[in-house]
């Protein structure tokens, strides 16, 4: 099991709906944003691999203009 912190950054007038895209994504959890565009969010995946694909797809949401992993841990 793999588990990410990932920074979203992203246009403060799009935050609402990347939250939504965000939380609709499998083993995605919002944890909180602020007015300045950043959202916090955690990733479980069952592997790197399938870690990858989620900060990709992360990235291609409209209105996100990046996605970085601040944290990963693995077992």
């Amino acid at each position: 099991m793999d588990i990410s912190g990932v920074l979203v950054r992203a246009y403060p007038e799009h935050i609402d709906s990347i939250g939504k895209a965000l939380s609709a994504m499998p083993g995605v959890e919002v944890h909180g944003n602020n007015d300045d565009g950043r959202i916090v969010v955690t990733v479980e995946q069952e592997d790197a691999n399938q870690m990858s694909d989620i900060l990709t797809d992360m990235q291609t949401i409209p209105g996100v203009l990046a996605a970085s992993m601040i944290y990963h841990a693995f077992e």
